[in-house]
């Protein structure tokens, strides 16, 4: 499964990555701006976009979740460590992910919602994740979620400041 991962904070965003790179994921990025994440996206062609809710310079990580689905139909599981309601992501995000998250809960997320874009029920469900539901995605197919083994004592990725 190919992910693309969009997150703002310069600690955070290569911690998203080496964890999912770690479990078995080929990741995008991370990449800072929402308009060099959806030139990225189109070419890439991600099975999924992590992205951050609340994007440095006033840019918005809903609008790009909504952009990256209705134009060019690549699903988005939305991060944040704010609180935010989802209610408004419905229409075009899987789910919304809570910071701070450890690791081994990111990787269970980003699983259950790959299951859940391969029409599959989940295995299980993070309690940091919430989920909105499955969106239909054209000429989709079926993508096997890595099989992890069980990592050490880790340390949760949050936002600094």
């Amino acid at each position: 499964m190919k992910l693309l991962v969009v997150e703002d904070d310069p600690l955070i965003g290569p911690a998203i990555k080496a964890v999912m790179e770690n479990a078995g994921y080929t990741v995008v990025g991370p990449l800072r701006d929402a308009a060099k994440a959806t030139r990225l996206g189109v070419r890439e062609q991600p099975d999924l976009a992590l992205v951050d809710v609340y994007l440095a310079g006033g840019e918005n990580g809903l609008t790009l979740a909504r952009k990256l689905w209705e134009e060019h139909n690549i699903p988005s599981l939305l991060i944040t460590g704010f609180d935010h309601r989802g209610e408004e992501a419905r229409d075009f995000a899987v789910g919304l992910l809570r910071k701070p998250v450890m690791p081994d809960a990111l990787v269970d997320a980003v699983g259950a919602v790959g299951e859940i874009l391969a029409g599959l029920r989940p295995s299980s469900i993070p309690p940091a994740l919430e989920l909105f539901g499955r969106p239909e995605r054209a000429n989709a197919a079926p993508q096997p979620s890595p099989q992890t083994a069980p990592q050490p004592a880790q340390q949760p990725m949050r936002r600094q400041g």
